[in-house]
């Protein structure tokens, strides 16, 4: 009988080569035309590079870092457990407002960490109950929770946004201290940017852990039920695992995840926001796709995978800020800057770029593995 863990290991080696044509000129001209876009943004890039200091750099590592558990979640669910889930919009907020409502009233903010994660994995383990048992899409069963979610969200926060900059948190602790050794080494620059080293430093940590724990986890039975589940049900089912119990147990540890980071998020940020999760499946997914591309193409263990992802979410968000201070420059314009309230549509962009990069990788290795035969 074959075991949990050779399911796991377990694909199909498609190497079937069909006729593929050669490259047609339209192909050829886009090629170039990408290639003059491209030596037309360099000094752009050059520029946004440049003009950024210290602090906006560490801020988007402290961001990025924030949000690699979150990145994470979505690996599992997307890649993992191939399903497709849109609760994460809705448990990054439900993260931030549980978090947000304990540390109000006195809790220790350490406290509201496993708060967070039950809340985000009770969410994912709803989206997972009404897709096995009452049979609805995935897609919309992720809808119909993030639907619900918005009500709960608000009642548990008890209001759309709440304060928290006279509040204990996690980095409280730290700020003084850190602060007082970045101004004994780098004078008044050194207190711009000592929460965001702060918080870089801590979050190091708790990704760290997480990275370990998940690592650990993914090599037990019940990790290797859910990494089975993923590669492939039918023969899962066929070797006796519950397929059901596993799929909910995956979902809810995702969104336990995003949870995670919606609590650091907000004890970052000093406030909690109803709406902050808008658009986090696309962030989580370009994290995803640009490690995968950049940092994860031989990748082949657990823990270099989610190393891989952590690293395209901070990638993700230092090229956000880069867009952010970069003024675009084209042939005939007078150039313009993106704002915040562009930020979906370069989001957009940077997913559609790193889904082209494997495409026109397998691509290429075709015509060379067909100019070999030939």
């Amino acid at each position: 009988m074959t075991s949990i863990d050779s399911l796991t290991r377990s694909g199909v080696d498609d190497d079937t080569i069909g006729d593929s044509p050669r490259p047609s000129f339209l192909g050829v001209v886009a090629v170039l035309v990408a290639a003059v876009i491209a030596i037309g943004l360099v000094p752009t890039l050059w520029g946004a590079v440049s003009s950024m200091g210290w602090s906006q750099w560490l801020e988007a590592l402290a961001i990025g870092l924030i949000f690699v558990p979150a990145a994470v979640g979505v690996y599992i669910t997307f890649r993992v457990l191939d399903f497709p889930d849109l609760t994460v919009d809705a448990s990054f907020p439900a993260g931030g407002a549980i978090a947000a409502a304990l540390i109000s009233n006195d809790v220790s903010p350490w406290l509201s960490l496993p708060a967070a994660m039950a809340l985000g994995a009770a969410l994912g383990a709803v989206t997972g109950c009404l897709h096995i048992y009452l049979r609805v899409n995935s897609l919309l069963a992720s809808i119909i929770t993030l639907t619900g979610a918005f009500t709960v969200n608000l009642r548990v926060q008890g209001s759309a946004n709440i304060s928290l900059l006279n509040s204990q948190r996690i980095f409280t602790p730290w700020l003084e201290p850190i602060k007082a050794q970045l101004e004994a080494w780098f004078g008044d620059s050194g207190i711009q940017v000592h929460r965001a080293v702060t918080t870089s430093l801590m979050t190091v940590l708790l990704v760290a852990a997480m990275i370990v724990v998940l690592r650990w986890f993914f090599a037990t039975e019940i990790g290797l039920g859910m990494r089975a589940t993923g590669a492939n049900r039918e023969m899962s089912q066929s070797q006796a695992i519950n397929t059901a119990r596993y799929l909910v147990g995956g979902v809810a540890v995702s969104n336990a995840l995003v949870g995670l980071s919606g609590a650091i998020f907000v004890q970052h940020a000093g406030f909690a926001d109803i709406n902050s999760g808008s658009g986090l499946i696309v962030s989580g997914l370009a994290a995803v796709i640009i490690g995968e591309v950049l940092f994860g193409a031989k990748a082949r263990s657990t823990m270099a995978k989610l190393i891989a992802v952590g690293l395209g979410m901070i990638a993700y968000r230092v090229a956000i800020a880069l867009a952010l201070n970069a003024d675009l420059r084209f042939p005939g314009t007078e150039g313009f800057r993106l704002e915040a309230s562009d930020i979906k549509l370069a989001t957009a962009v940077v997913v559609v770029t790193m889904l082209a990069v494997p495409r026109l990788r397998e691509s290429r290795d075709e015509r060379s593995r067909r100019r070999k035969r030939t």
